[in-house]
């Protein structure tokens, strides 16, 4: 988020760079917009005037169910808010200084960003163990149809293509595999694209060349999946695995025990949707079935290796 203009009453002046850096903006901040407001950076643009980040700390219960050792952490989030300092000469700035409800949303945006990239982490670290599930499956299935026809075949008419999948949405689909490079399209003809015919790939048996291409087709192409192609099972499992991950992630702990009510408190928090402990439960039970978690009695705890990949690819402050 950007800062807005504001009118003289909503000005800070600082007579130093040394006022801000040490401590006086923070002071000031903290008592207009809340005490878990801080400075995360300031950079110095080319004339002088400054760009001020600012995070938000807040308070999470990150407790071990099985342990039940009480841990409130705290968490920060990064680059909520952006302000600009403008020099005024003689080393002094001006702060324009927006409204709380504008730096809310900034956190509230933030958030969710942070929430996004997890999500996306996670479907890419977990897509193998859950490819075989039978709602991943059906979704994905046009996409499966494709890449495994295309293979076999030098080229296809897409006229053949609709006819065999009997679908009015198998232009789409080709027109979305040839924009992410794993088909070629010249409007009548469909043929592998470059990404289908990389030399690792070629050399996999047919059901693990598929299987490895479609894992491909998902790592680059998730939102775009989502979005064009509406597939919302791509982001369903990662949902669930996330309301216990995020925790895990924050307290950098792979071996927290979570249970179903706390994963669920999770995931109405996370994902701002109600939901019953029976269905996370179930869903839970699928996803221990395919290791991408495990169940300890009633408990959750992690995969170590979906643990490592998710925690390296994606910060959670």
């Amino acid at each position: 988020m950007a800062s807005t203009n504001a009118g003289p009453g909503n000005r800070l002046k600082f007579h130093s760079f040394d006022e801000i850096r040490h401590g006086r903006a923070e002071t000031e901040l903290k008592h207009r917009y809340g005490r878990g407001i801080y400075v995360n950076e300031i950079h110095e643009t080319s004339n002088d005037d400054l760009v001020i980040s600012l995070g938000n700390t807040v308070p999470k219960d990150v407790s071990d169910s099985l342990e039940q050792d009480r841990v409130l952490q705290f968490i920060n989030i990064r680059d909520i808010y952006t302000l600009r300092g403008e020099a005024t000469g003689e080393g002094a700035y001006i702060v324009n200084l927006p409204d709380r409800d504008d730096v809310h949303e900034g956190f509230v945006q933030r958030r969710q960003q942070i929430i996004d990239r997890l999500d996306w982490s996670m479907a890419k670290a977990i897509y193998e163990h859950v490819f075989e599930l039978t709602p991943v499956e059906n979704q994905l299935n046009a996409i499966i149809q494709l890449v495994r026809w295309v293979h076999e075949e030098e080229s296809i008419p897409l006229s053949r293509l609709k006819d065999a999948q009997g679908s009015g949405n198998s232009e789409e689909y080709v027109q979305v595999l040839s924009d992410l490079g794993f088909l070629t399209f010249d409007g009548e003809m469909v043929a592998e694209g470059e990404k289908m015919q990389e030399t690792e790939l070629l050399e996999l048996d047919n059901d693990q060349y598929v299987k490895t291409v479609i894992g491909n087709v998902v790592k680059e192409g998730y939102n775009v999946l989502q979005d064009r192609l509406e597939l919302r099972m791509l982001r369903h499992y990662p949902k669930f695995c996330n309301s216990y991950y995020y925790d895990a992630l924050q307290r950098q702990d792979p071996s927290l025990h979570l249970d179903v009510d706390a994963v669920t408190r999770n995931y109405q928090r996370q994902y701002n949707e109600d939901i019953d402990p029976f269905v996370v439960n179930d869903k839970l039970n699928e996803l221990a079935e395919t290791e991408v978690i495990q169940k300890d009695g009633e408990y959750v705890q992690s995969n170590p290796d979906v643990y490592r990949q998710v925690a390296q690819e994606s910060p959670v402050s």
